[in-house]
């Protein structure tokens, strides 16, 4: 009888210490968890829900269940020509920030210390400045009574259209995001190794070599990340193209913007929320897959 009652007591108080184990080893998960379960799961999981039922003018959701407004998104050539345009822009703002965004990183990896500090500061600096306040900056230069007109009146007699058009949101939102990508790929070519270029060139690769070889695949991280960041930030744009755009500079992020603030049709919105989120997702992991696959092949 007291061996049976010792056995118990052991199995007990080694089940208790396992369990003790466990709640110390994922205790201090549960803060972070429980705070995007209530700000980020919960709020995603209610917009995506909504987008399946119907808009009312007086009650704003009728919980009545239809597809209209998937089917609309997915089929209407209005709304295809959007993402489509979203897609492009985002693209592109994507490429321009990595044809400057790398080579100032680079600069200011390898640059002296005081150069380096200046440039830091000066990539920093517009990050401390609210994206409104920035767009403005832009609007005043490229304006038709701006400082660039201003200049061309006053010294050739005409006058362009910088404003309105799809160039001025790319190069506004480049302005914008180009420290994205300015920062990681500069991160990331300061941590390597100072001996691995001179051990390149000790055999036999010239500078270019070097670079392509060495400082270009290792550095690839920080590139991935920037674009990255670049990329989902343009596709949920609304700010600059709103303000810089013209009537066919809508983007995604622009409509659902329109729909939930300036028509009140929450049900619409969180269907192009939705649809937005999910062409992002998918489109980050395939350009994710392709540079990854790419550097295994290289590897």
């Amino acid at each position: 009888m007291l061996s049976s009652i010792n056995r118990v007591y052991d199995q007990t108080k080694t089940s208790y210490r396992l369990l003790s184990e466990e709640a110390d080893e994922y205790l201090p998960l549960a803060p972070p968890a429980a705070y995007l379960l209530v700000f980020l799961l919960l709020p995603f999981a209610y917009t995506v829900s909504i987008g399946f039922f119907e808009y009312s003018a007086t009650k704003i959701i009728r919980w009545q269940f239809t597809l209209n407004h998937y089917q609309s998104l997915l089929f209407d050539p209005f709304y295809r020509s959007v993402l489509t345009y979203t897609v492009k822009l985002s693209v592109i703002v994507s490429v321009v920030c990595i044809l400057f965004g790398y080579p100032l990183g680079y600069f200011i990896a390898r640059t002296t210390p005081i150069r380096r500090q200046l440039a830091l500061f000066s990539v920093f600096l517009p990050l401390m400045i609210g994206t409104v306040v920035r767009v403005y900056g832009w609007i005043v230069l490229f304006a038709t009574n701006g400082v660039i007109n201003d200049f061309l009146t006053a010294a050739f007699g005409m006058q362009l259209n910088l404003l309105g058009n799809t160039t001025s949101v790319t190069i506004g939102l480049v302005g914008v995001y180009l420290p994205l990508v300015v920062l990681p790929v500069y991160s990331a070519i300061e941590d390597l190794d100072d001996s691995l270029i001179p051990a390149a060139r000790n055999l036999g690769a010239n500078r270019l070599e070097a670079f392509l070889k060495v400082t270009l695949p290792l550095s690839l991280p920080g590139l991935i990340t920037g674009t990255i960041f670049v990329f989902v930030l343009t596709m949920n744009s609304i700010v600059t193209p709103a303000l810089m755009g013209g009537r066919t500079d809508l983007t995604m992020g622009l409509l659902v913007y329109t729909h939930a603030v300036n028509s009140t049709n929450w049900p619409f919105a969180s269907a192009v929320g939705t649809v937005l989120t999910l062409a992002t997702t998918a489109l980050v992991y395939v350009y994710f897959s392709l540079i990854k696959g790419r550097m295994g092949a290289s590897q």
